[in-house]
């Protein structure tokens, strides 16, 4: 929580351009989505990884899963019901392990950047206010959107 009010703290303080304010947003949703994350891992992942249970049990389709180079940390986490995204090239890849789905490496340069850019340039967000970076408030802007 320490994290997210030093997050509002800077915003207050602060004259941001709405693109500013999506990138604050973004940082804030990062921070929360790895809080949420490690009480997942702390409550489900971590005592399976102590005392590895003889099978697999069934994975959680609501998480992402881990992405490893590692055959340990892919068997560890394999174990206690992580899906797993191992990440090497098919000559290391043993023939008893058993591959689901082989998939190449994609790129979301253009995913991201394409609502940013026009005609190759990078197109920033108008600003909602022109001046000094003073608490004061313009009376053409509500004083919500100043904080």
């Amino acid at each position: 929580m320490r994290l997210a009010e030093h997050e509002v703290r800077c915003l207050r303080h602060h004259p941001l351009l709405f693109q500013d304010l999506i990138i604050f947003i973004a940082q804030l949703q990062c921070k929360l989505l790895n809080i949420h994350a490690l009480l997942d891992y702390i409550q489900f992942v971590h005592p399976l990884l102590r005392t590895p249970p003889s099978h697999p049990p069934s994975i959680n389709r609501n998480w992402m899963g881990c992405f490893t180079k590692s055959m340990q940390v892919c068997e560890a986490l394999y174990f206690a019901g992580v899906p797993i995204w191992l990440i090497h090239s098919k000559a290391y890849i043993s023939p008893t392990m058993n591959v689901v789905h082989s998939v190449g490496l994609t790129y979301p340069d253009e995913i991201v950047r394409a609502m940013y850019m026009e005609n190759s340039v990078a197109k920033p967000f108008p600003s909602i206010w022109h001046g000094p970076a003073t608490k004061q408030c313009p009376p053409s802007l509500p004083y919500t959107q100043w904080l």
